[in-house]
């Protein structure tokens, strides 16, 4: 007879000891399983709240009709029911939509406006829902939505908000397009506006031109066509030019005049780049007035820079001060006569 080998004893026996163990493990999983199906049943039995999402959506709107609020594209609803009832929904994910037919809610006027609340659309919510289930909580608290049949004004579109460009740059030109847009609302509404606002913006440190979208300004009851403009920016690189300007008296007597020294000033500013060649020289005005040399007891002055040209800014001058001499002019009439009346004797 032969003798058994250790090594293969061994061997089957961490085999038994394994398999043993596995066969423990799957009956003690085994009964965990039955025990949570037994506590899932028993949970499913008892009553509990969940929020779940609805889809709602606007019918038989007839043609014509401008829905100048529309109503929210979900609600949120909370419901109270048994586990059993309110899991199948939970599994399913969605829910059927909320139908609004819009000639439940006219009252054929020319504008008007709807206000639905939860006990109002608690007898169409019943029969969406599970038979047992209770909405609790619906949000939005209220759906509303307003329309108009036609009730409209053309009005022009005005920015609202600011827009600046970078140090050194300028903005040159602003353009909304279209200029002009189509507000539907009440008469009452359309009769106290002058103007469409666009959303308020802050456009700053801008470097270079552009265009962006801007929605317009709705408030609750009123509706644009379209309902948003572009913005176009033109911005433009500043570049620093100077000029010689003469020094002019104002408001002097005809018997006075004004000599300064010097008799012009350098009038340096900026200019955006590409409107440097065309800016008019002869529209910078430099001015000294008599009021202000009556009251003055030294012999030097400020000149006032009274005029630039259009696109200029930040201008300069140098000097700030000039001397001045005030000089009496001498009738002629008044030089001739006493000449006369000498060669008569």
């Amino acid at each position: 007879m032969t003798r058994p080998d250790a090594r293969q004893l061994k061997k089957n026996l961490k085999e038994v000891t394994v398999g043993s163990r596995t066969r423990d493990i799957l009956i003690f999983l085994f009964f965990v399983l039955i025990c949570t199906i037994f506590w899932f049943v028993r949970e499913l039995e008892d009553s509990f709240s969940t929020e779940i999402v609805m889809p709602v959506q606007l019918t038989d709107v007839p043609e014509g009709i401008i829905i100048t609020t529309d109503v929210p594209h979900e609600i949120r609803l909370t419901l109270h029911d048994k586990g059993v009832e309110l899991v199948p929904l939970l599994l399913r994910g969605s829910t059927d939509t909320l139908r609004l037919s819009f000639n439940t809610y006219d009252n054929h006027e020319l504008s008007g406006h709807a206000h639905l609340t939860l006990p109002q659309l608690q007898g169409t919510l019943r029969r969406m829902l599970p038979a047992g289930a209770t909405v609790t909580a619906m949000s939005p608290d209220t759906l509303a939505f307003y329309y108009n049949r036609g009730i409209h004004r053309r009005l022009p579109v005005r920015l609202r908000g600011n827009v600046e460009a970078a140090q050194q740059y300028c903005v040159t030109h602003t353009q909304l397009i279209p200029d002009s847009v189509d507000v539907y609302a009440p008469q009452a509404i359309l009769d106290t506006m002058q103007a469409a606002y666009t959303e308020r913006i802050h456009l700053k440190d801008l470097i270079k031109s552009g265009s962006q979208p801007i929605r317009m300004s709705r408030t609750r009851g009123m509706r644009f066509f379209p309902d948003s403009v572009k913005l176009f920016t033109e911005v433009d690189l500043l570049t620093r030019q100077s000029c010689e300007v003469p020094v002019q008296g104002i408001n002097f007597p005809a018997d006075k005049t004004l000599r300064t020294f010097p008799s012009s000033v350098r009038v340096s500013y900026l200019v955006p780049q590409g409107r440097a060649r065309q800016i008019d020289l002869q529209e910078f005005t430099v001015v000294i007035s008599y009021t202000e040399l009556i009251e003055n007891h030294t012999s030097r002055c400020r000149p006032h820079l009274s005029n630039t040209p259009k696109g200029v800014t930040g201008a300069l001058m140098d000097p700030l001060e000039v001397d001045y001499l005030l000089e009496s002019l001498v009738n002629e009439e008044e030089l001739i006569v006493p000449q006369q009346k000498k060669g008569r004797k």
